[in-house]
């Protein structure tokens, strides 16, 4: 541990950048989010998250460090802000932190400067963030004087700072891959299943079509019926035959029907 790097606040707690301590890191199967981009409630991209701080005695993560977008910036060199970590939420498929402030409100928060962390300036970070009962008993603890680091450690004692409301919604690499395996099972039972229904449909076009087509042979079997040697076709008692000699050799024979039927010629 890099204890040169560790600093303490007003009351003795001891923090510092995860960074800078050397046997620390991020617990398996949770994400690395150094790096990540900062999303404002409004959806605005207002920096990236440069560093987490850790309470060493309670190892324990307490905020994000955010180093402003330049345009949020708006001033020269680098701006860093900290964001309590239990206010943020992962954005679920995306290396994104959403805050729960708009963009305007985010860069109005108190410039953190590396190396040293007041009480005062944890405050000012809370109204942001309107932790409110957490941040009136802290001013009145602060108020007290003389606290010592086991009573102020109640300051901490807020969701705002509950590590495990931003990390504990992130599921582990083992059930992540559960997860996806679960998710390919049930991709292809659908498509098992939409291929058996489309595998159905299709039959039971076929066995219409089918079907349509037995009808129609059997409509016209009724109307003209052949054999190698003949071509027999029904006729009513009321039909008059006739045949026609044709000049060319080749004959007709016409069935003339009573008015109002329609005539055939074969």
């Amino acid at each position: 541990m890099a204890k040169e790097r560790i600093y303490e606040t007003d009351d003795g707690v001891r923090i510092a950048p995860l960074s800078a301590l050397d046997d620390f890191e991020v617990a398996e199967g949770y994400p690395d989010i150094r790096g990540w981009r900062v999303a404002s409630a409004d959806g605005e991209e207002v920096g990236k998250v440069r560093d987490l701080l850790i309470d060493v005695d309670q190892m324990r993560t307490r905020y994000l460090e955010v180093r402003l977008t330049k345009q949020l910036a708006a001033a020269p060199g680098d701006r860093d802000v900290l964001v309590p970590i239990g206010t943020a939420q992962f954005v679920e498929g995306k290396d994104v932190v959403r805050v729960p402030l708009t963009a305007e409100r985010f860069g109005l928060l108190p410039l953190y400067e590396r190396g040293r962390l007041t009480r005062t300036h944890e405050l000012e970070v809370r109204r942001h963030f309107s932790l409110g009962e957490a941040t009136a008993a802290a001013a009145t603890g602060a108020a007290a004087g003389g606290a010592t680091a086991s009573t102020t450690r109640g300051f901490y004692d807020d969701d705002g700072y509950d590590d495990r409301r931003f990390f504990g919604k992130r599921r582990t690499r083992a059930e992540e891959e559960i997860a996806a395996r679960r998710v390919d099972a049930e991709r292809a039972d659908a498509e098992r299943v939409d291929a058996e229904r489309l595998r159905a449909e299709r039959a039971a076009a076929e066995r219409a079509a089918a079907e349509r087509s037995v009808a129609e042979r059997t409509t016209a079997d009724r109307d003209l019926r052949t054999r190698d040697d003949e071509i027999r076709v029904p006729v009513e008692r009321e039909d008059a035959v006739m045949l026609k000699r044709g000049e060319d050799g080749r004959d007709e024979i016409i069935i003339r029907r009573p008015k109002g039927d329609a005539g055939r010629r074969i």
